[in-house]
C-alpha cells in the first residue's frame, strides 16, 4: 500500500486563485506538487475548505469549524502516515476578537483531538503542523490591520506547540512568501515553495526513520 499524506487546511490548501476565486489546477496546489515530489509510493490526499478554522465558529461562514470535521475526515481516510495540518490564517478575521496566543490554544485542541483519534485506531501517524503564510489582506472586509500583525506571531507559538506535541514542524512564511493580488491566498510560486518544504520533510523524515 502507498504512504498514505492527508493535508487538512482552509483555502490555501482548496487551491483558492486570488484575484478570481477559481480554483489553481491540481498540480498546482500544493499538494499536488507534494504528490509530484514524493513520487508513485505516496498518495497525498487535499482536504481544504475554504474559511475553515481551528476551533471557531463563524456564523457568517457556516460549517467551517476544523475540530468539528477532524474526526470524520481522519477516519475516512486511515490508515495514514502524515497528517499535514495548516489553519489559522482564518482564525485573524477582526470579528474573532482573538490575538496569536489564543489561536494557539485554539490550535492546541485541535492538535490534542488528532492525536487522540490517531492513537485510539492505532494510528502511528506523523502531524507535521505548518503556520500558515503570513497575510497582508489590503480590501478584505473580513481582515483589518491586526490580522497583518497576528499572521506574523503566529509561527513562533506554532513552533511551541509543535515541540510540546511532538509534531513535525514548518514555518510556511520562511518556506513561501509569495501571496497573490488580494494578500492572502498563495500564488503558483507560493503554492510550489510550500509544496516543496513540505515533501522535503517529509523525504528527511523517511531518510532517518
Amino acid at each position: 500500500m502507498r504512504k498514505q499524506v492527508l493535508c487538512y487546511g482552509d483555502s490555501n490548501t482548496w487551491g483558492y486563485m486570488p484575484g478570481t476565486g477559481t480554483r489553481y489546477e491540481e498540480n498546482i496546489r500544493y499538494p499536488g506538487v507534494m504528490a509530484e515530489l514524493l513520487g508513485e509510493e505516496y498518495r497525498v490526499i487535499e482536504e481544504g475548505l475554504n474559511g475553515r478554522t481551528t476551533v471557531f465558529s463563524d456564523r457568517m461562514e457556516p460549517e467551517r469549524c476544523g475540530i468539528e470535521h477532524l474526526l470524520p475526515f481522519l477516519l475516512s481516510h486511515l490508515p495514514l502516515d502524515y497528517l499535514v495540518i495548516m489553519l489559522g490564517t482564518n482564525d485573524t478575521k477582526s470579528h474573532f476578537h482573538v490575538n496569536a496566543r489564543e489561536i494557539g490554544f485554539g490550535m492546541e485542541e485541535l492538535l490534542i483531538r488528532a492525536r487522540h483519534i490517531l492513537d485510539t485506531r492505532g494510528s502511528e501517524a506523523e502531524i507535521i503542523l505548518v503556520a500558515p503564510v503570513p497575510i497582508h489582506p489590503e480590501a478584505d472586509p473580513m481582515f483589518d490591520r491586526e490580522s497583518w500583525k497576528k499572521s506574523r506571531e503566529l509561527a513562533p507559538v506554532y513552533q511551541e506547540l509543535a515541540h510540546t506535541y511532538g509534531c513535525l514542524y514548518l514555518d510556511g512564511g520562511s518556506a513561501a512568501r509569495e501571496v497573490g493580488e488580494d494578500g492572502i491566498h498563495l500564488s503558483i510560486q507560493g503554492h510550489r515553495a510550500l509544496g516543496e518544504a513540505i515533501a522535503e520533510i517529509i523525504k528527511k523524515h523517511e531518510q532517518r526513520g
